[in-house]
């Protein structure tokens, strides 16, 4: 398992490779879905922190905190976290199932803006709209999340698999 810390900033890293930029409110949605795609295929969670559910969907709080200075605006550099009283680093993904995890999010979700993220994050039945209710900062279960990712993920690799074989 990897930190929140970690997980944020390999996206940040395949925006910067890619060229793209990301906002607070669109790191917080693909940190979420990292989390869901982990626990639906490696049958682990990307990161320890609880996801909360609030007005704009799923978040993890302390994430949100240290990037909320950028308000709607692009990130423009990476988590960082006291190692010691004198020491600060950037975490990075250690592990390779986690790191792939990512890229495959991000290979499906780079071009999705966030307010579009928001609406995926809303529609009926996920996680966040069972979780919601106004004015309070609710857990998301993390069974709630792998029960919902578990079907999503295997609705893609139908999907997928659907394509495969159309062009065979």
């Amino acid at each position: 398992m990897e930190s929140v810390n970690a997980v944020a900033n390999e996206f940040l890293k395949l925006a910067e490779q890619t060229g793209k930029q990301l906002t607070n409110l669109q790191l917080a949605k693909l940190c979420y879905i990292a989390q869901g795609f982990s626990l639906a295929i490696l049958n682990q969670k990307a990161f320890p922190d609880a996801i909360e559910a609030w007005k704009f969907g799923p978040v993890v709080p302390s994430l949100y905190h240290e990037f909320k200075h950028f308000q709607s605006e692009p990130i423009t550099s990476k988590s960082i976290v006291a190692k010691s009283d004198t020491e600060f680093v950037t975490p990075e993904v250690k592990d390779e199932n986690i790191k792939k995890v990512v890229a495959v999010v991000w290979n499906v979700y780079r071009d999705v803006s966030g307010g579009s993220l928001v609406s995926l994050t809303h529609q009926g039945n996920t996680p966040w709209s069972l979780s919601y209710e106004p004015n309070r900062n609710k857990v998301i279960s993390d069974d709630l999340i792998k029960r919902y990712y578990t079907k999503f993920v295997g609705n893609l690799e139908q999907k997928y698999i659907d394509a495969r074989n159309r062009t065979a």
